[in-house]
């Protein structure tokens, strides 16, 4: 996995979004999100997540750990917050790490086996622009 790369600290941290939901991010790290949870702020360290699955103005956050994090916020700032190559967004209400991907099905409809066993579809509007990414996902990974 190549490291996150990214402008000034300050600058990273002025993002639109709200103050719960913030990116912490160096050159020497991994990216790391501070999430809202419950009446604290969790940190979460970007190759922890497995997957995010959107409802509504929800998001819940699923880990490799077997955690799972219900979080109020769209599944649209956390898009932009990770910036990391390794996540893709596989259809209209789910966000896949593709270190975690197990097996991918080609039948009409594309679909996602993740190593915590839950199967995930990809939308057919999203299948070229995933393929595209596991392609250079794995390249970098070889390299």
């Amino acid at each position: 996995m190549k490291p996150f790369v990214s402008e000034p600290l300050f600058e990273s941290m002025s993002t639109p979004f709200p103050k719960s939901v913030e990116k912490i991010a160096d050159s020497t790290t991994t990216q790391k999100l501070l999430i809202p949870f419950y009446d604290r702020k969790r940190t979460v360290f970007a190759d922890e997540i497995v997957r995010l699955e959107g409802c509504g103005n929800y998001t819940n956050f699923f880990l490799k750990d077997g955690t799972k994090m219900l979080v109020s916020r769209t599944l649209k700032e956390y898009e932009t917050l990770l910036t990391d190559e390794s996540f893709v967004r596989v259809h209209k209400s789910c966000i896949v790490n593709l270190s975690f991907v197990r097996k991918f099905f080609i039948k009409k409809e594309g679909e996602l086996e993740l190593t915590d066993g839950q199967q995930v579809k990809i939308s057919r509007r999203r299948a070229q622009m995933f393929m595209d990414r596991i392609r250079s996902y794995q390249s970098v990974l070889v390299n």
